[in-house]
């Protein structure tokens, strides 16, 4: 799945929220945290997020990541509908 330039929503672990807090990035009081994907590669998702009123970039590792929500608006209802939806 490409997600580069996508702005997404991740559920990170308890671990992957600690260590963006040690990192001073500006996160809501929640595991769900909504970033711009800049790059995804073997090791994790490069992310750009607010830290100290400035855009930084931080890499967050597939193990500090529990789901992602992509939003798709691509697509289109295709083939038979029942009664119900016409």
């Amino acid at each position: 799945m490409k997600l580069a330039g996508e702005t997404i929503t991740v559920i990170l672990t308890e671990d992957g929220r600690q260590l963006l807090k040690l990192a001073e990035a500006n996160l809501p009081d929640t595991h769900k945290v909504t970033v711009v994907v800049q790059e995804s590669e073997d090791l994790g998702l490069w992310i750009r997020i607010e830290r100290t009123e400035r855009m930084h970039y931080f890499l967050i590792r597939w193990e500090c990541i529990l789901a992602i929500d992509r939003p798709d608006d691509s697509g289109s209802l295709v083939g038979l509908r029942s009664r119900e939806l016409r």
